[in-house]
């Protein structure tokens, strides 16, 4: 676990598999390898895409609550999972584009916890601001999606600091002239209509 104290120091994360595109739900397996039990938190954590960062698809970061795969009945969402000694389980933890200049992944796309979580400046402020857009969407993490992803692109454009999976030139530039194509697509729901003429 990148950056643990105490117990959570123990536990492992796996990558599985990622279902999704511009944002979706990054599966992975986190075991708790300690003799007591430890906490496991999807807060500040982001994946790289394997293979050359020059043509890497974008980096993930987790925000929101997460679920467990393969559950019957209702989905439980929560933020917060205790792991007995020696348990694992399978988790779905809902991930966006933190990168707004680079293509989407795909399914097939393989990916790599970082080695460390996102700067904690940049993890509070995500982590306020998402958390009003799902309060004011009653929780729904369907209708909170794309503020969400709009929000991610902002709060890490604002401050950039170099990641882990960085390319050569990175940032896109302050004139807007490299988006992501769903960029534009989000901030055309976003807009106000148009008053007729």
């Amino acid at each position: 676990m990148p950056e643990a104290t105490g117990a959570e120091k123990n536990i492992q994360i796996r990558f599985v598999k990622y279902d999704g595109s511009t944002n979706g739900e990054m599966v992975v397996q986190v075991k708790n390898t300690g003799k007591t039990t430890a906490n496991f938190r999807a807060e500040g954590l982001f994946f790289v895409p394997q293979g050359s960062p020059e043509k890497a698809p974008q980096r993930l970061g987790a925000s929101g609550p997460f679920t467990e795969s393969g559950k019957r009945g209702k989905r439980v969402h929560q933020e917060k999972l205790a792991l007995a000694p020696g348990e694992s389980k399978t988790l779905r933890l809902e991930v966006f584009c933190i990168d707004s200049h680079r293509s989407s992944p795909s399914s097939n796309t393989q990916f790599s916890l970082a080695k460390n979580k996102l700067p904690k400046k940049m993890q509070e402020t995500m982590k306020s601001s998402n958390q009003a857009i799902y309060k004011k969407n009653k929780g729904s993490l369907r209708k909170s999606k794309s503020a969400v992803q709009s929000n991610m692109w902002k709060v890490r454009d604002a401050d950039w600091v170099k990641l882990e999976g960085e390319r050569a030139v990175e940032k896109a530039p302050r004139n807007g002239k490299r988006r992501h194509p769903m960029q534009n697509r989000i901030q055309q729901r976003n807009l106000p209509p148009q008053s007729a003429e």
